[in-house]
């Protein structure tokens, strides 16, 4: 069994309510970083969101049943250059090192090290870019 970062939510509530409609439908659900989120609401915007995370193979029912019940927005899962879903999500090449430093202070922390050192790159025609596109609706 692989576990996957389904996604993150701003908060606890919002984590639980997902949570929950997830375990309704028999996907079991793990939720990080859940207390320290409310400990640390408004300080630290990393530190305040809650990562959900799942077996891989549910990841993709999860996602429509979340689309389909209106529990988060559309899928950004698109190179916006290309419009291709051929994406991964990597350490920016120039960050790796404070990427390390930052992971170690947010274990030491016992919260989570952000995304700033990370970013996404599309596999078909390889641009880099810090947020993916949803895709176009065909009319």
């Amino acid at each position: 069994m692989k576990t996957v970062r389904l996604m993150a939510c701003d908060d606890s509530f919002q984590a639980n309510l997902i949570k929950g409609a997830l375990e309704n439908e028999g996907i079991p659900v793990i939720l990080h970083n859940e207390h320290t989120s409310d400990v640390m609401r408004g300080y630290i915007r990393e530190a305040s969101t809650v990562d959900i995370f799942i077996d891989e193979r549910d990841s993709e029912r999860a996602l429509e049943l979340l689309e389909r019940n209106q529990m988060i927005p559309e899928r950004l899962n698109c190179c916006p250059y290309c419009h291709s879903d051929q994406i991964t999500f990597v350490l920016k090449k120039k960050h790796r090192v404070r990427a390390i430093l930052a992971g170690l202070l947010a274990l030491l922390a016992a919260s989570s090290p952000g995304t700033e050192h990370w970013e996404y790159v599309c596999k078909q025609c390889g641009a880099r870019f810090d947020k993916p596109v949803g895709k176009e609706k065909k009319q």
